[in-house]
């Protein structure tokens, strides 16, 4: 069913790009426990933190609009073939 694929897309989006920045900040922070001073290692925690804090719960309307997004167009099917 197509009804979902736009948030399911989205949805799949947050949760590779989430669990891509946990993985480089938590080397980022290593890097930062072990002693090294790139500034880039700072950012890329920010980054991550920024990313769970304000894209990642937009995860809960999407789940909501993949499970329930395909009753409307079956809906809008029937009647078009009635």
């Amino acid at each position: 069913m197509l009804a979902g694929a736009t948030p399911y897309l989205r949805l799949f989006a947050r949760a590779a790009g989430g669990a891509y920045l946990a993985r480089t900040a938590l080397a980022a922070h290593a890097a930062i426990a072990a002693g090294e001073s790139d500034p880039r290692h700072a950012r890329r925690v920010l980054v991550a933190r920024f990313f769970a804090e304000d894209l990642c719960p937009q995860a809960l309307g999407l789940e909501a609009a993949v499970v329930s997004g395909g009753e409307a167009v079956l809906q809008s099917e029937a009647a078009l073939v009635l």
